[in-house]
């Protein structure tokens, strides 16, 4: 099982502060059954929450080493949540940010990019920034769908990003109403239409409450959608990684 979503690197965005505290991290992700996850801290524009490459491959090596020497059997695979920005795709082409698995490739095909929206606003460019990653042969996925106003409001809104090739990755936080009920009843909707391709547990710090939900929430899902359904977002989830599990 695969993490799609996590902020464990230390000291970059508004996740884990330190070192020891992504180790326990990593040790109560294991614990509850992942085996590798992406890490995608945030990457916003112009702001301190924008580390470029370098930097996060050197402190996922670094923690990755400190998993390895405890044991902990967790494989940190490269990423990046970046907020929407007119230039978003150049902070990929320019390697200010990271796709899922490593940085842009014109040589490899369909590299998924999760990104982020305002949670209270709609973004005129949407469509632009689509059409411009997917013109690069990109696949966007657009993190924790059903937490956005603009979804709550229409949440026929999913089915026109579906239609432009968008993948929509939720939290499993959100059908244990940790976003609130608006976000829970969306994420209801989106597992129903089978509009989830992917989950993430988006834990920012040891202490988050999800570690202690998250079974609760499986079970909810499996209640909702079935045990053969979830099993195929887990296993979309452990195909989008096993490129870069071994290297």
């Amino acid at each position: 099982m695969i993490d799609l979503h996590l902020h464990i690197l230390p000291g970059i965005d508004d996740g884990s502060s330190s070192l020891e505290e992504s180790v326990r991290m990593a040790k109560r992700l294991s614990e509850l059954g992942f085996k590798g996850a992406f890490c995608t801290s945030h990457y916003i524009a112009d702001s301190p929450q924008a580390a470029d490459n370098q930097t996060k491959n050197r402190l996922r090596e670094k923690l990755q080493a400190e998993l390895d020497k405890a044991g902990i059997k967790l494989k940190l695979l490269p990423g990046n949540e970046i907020y929407i920005d007119p230039k978003m795709v150049d902070f990929l082409t320019t390697k200010k940010a990271t796709c899922l698995g490593g940085d842009f490739n014109t040589r490899k095909k369909n590299q998924h990019v999760l990104f982020e929206l305002p949670f209270y606003a709609e973004v005129s460019y949407l469509r632009d920034i689509i059409f411009e990653l997917k013109a690069k042969g990109l696949v966007p996925v657009l993190a924790h769908p059903e937490r956005y106003l603009f979804i709550q409001k229409n949440k026929e809104a999913v089915f026109e990003l579906k239609k432009l090739g968008v993948k929509l990755q939720s939290n499993y936080g959100s059908i244990v109403g940790q976003y609130g009920g608006k976000a829970k009843k969306i994420m209801k909707f989106l597992l129903k239409n089978r509009l989830v391709s992917y989950l993430g547990t988006d834990i920012h710090r040891a202490e988050g409450s999800l570690f202690l939900k998250f079974e609760k929430a499986e079970k909810k899902i499996i209640k909702l959608i079935g045990e053969t359904e979830y099993r195929k977002i887990i296993e979309r989830g452990d195909e989008l990684a096993k490129p870069f599990l071994n290297n």
